[in-house]
């Protein structure tokens, strides 16, 4: 029987998601629990791939176990798991359901915070900026919406066959604590929110214009965008699936 299982965890420990053969991630540290719990290796299939040190509040994955193995793992799992990666969820879905392939949209948040607090700084980037200007990066943030092709944003390396991304919505959102920015695709090149989320930051402080945004997906100029933000920031929110599945 396949699950649905929904994950949370704090990627500051972890190289990843994905395995590696020397470093720790996060698929690495649920297989190991999962063989603990059942005495064979069960393979654990993501929604996705996020770099070292991205965190998630909502990971999707699936993998396969027998029936007679459900209620211990449904009951045991998490007592297992490192503290900082948690099961919210578990739900039986058909044997053709693919945590990956069938998603159809993910969306990510980078947060940036106002001066330095030790206490939210391995989940925000702090800059020590204290006024950005919100209105220029919500330009700039629009702009990113719609067709394009993304390679001017994106890390090079990950075996492309077409760099194009359908952005569905931006939002830039201020607060006493800083700015939330937020981005949904239908697929996330690699790297691509960190370099977007720091190039939205330096039009934010007025070095270039929010049109810079619209001139980088025309021309794929890679020049031209800010730099990758740190991977504290970052945090994989949410997968959508379409409803029948």
């Amino acid at each position: 029987m396949r699950l649905l299982v929904l994950f949370e965890f704090d990627g500051t420990d972890y190289s990843g998601w994905q395995i590696q053969p020397r470093d720790n991630t996060v698929q690495g540290e649920i297989e190991k629990a999962l063989e603990r719990m059942c005495g064979r290796h069960i393979a654990v299939t993501g929604a996705g791939r996020t770099d070292a040190g991205v965190h998630a509040a909502f990971m999707p994955a699936h993998f396969d176990i027998n029936p007679d193995e459900l209620d211990r793992i449904e009951n045991g799992l998490n007592t297992i798991l490192p503290r900082d990666i948690s099961c919210l969820s578990f739900e039986r879905v058909v044997n053709e359901f693919h945590a990956r392939f069938h998603a159809v949209s993910r969306s990510y948040e980078y947060h940036i915070g106002t001066g330095k607090h030790p206490l939210k700084s391995r989940y925000e980037y702090q800059p020590g900026v204290i006024n950005l200007n919100t209105d220029a990066m919500r330009t700039a943030a629009e702009l990113s919406l719609g067709h394009s092709n993304w390679r001017g944003f994106a890390r090079e390396g990950g075996g492309n066959s077409t760099w194009d991304m359908s952005v569905l919505s931006t939002s830039v959102v201020e607060n006493s604590r800083g700015w939330t920015l937020t981005i949904t695709a239908n697929r996330f090149l690699r790297g691509v929110v960190r370099i977007w989320s720091g190039t939205i930051f330096r039009i934010g402080t007025g070095r270039v214009s929010p049109e810079t945004v619209k001139v980088i997906l025309d021309t794929a100029d890679k020049r031209l965008a800010g730099p990758s933000l740190p991977a504290c920031g970052l945090t994989l929110t949410e997968v959508r699936y379409p409803h029948d599945i």
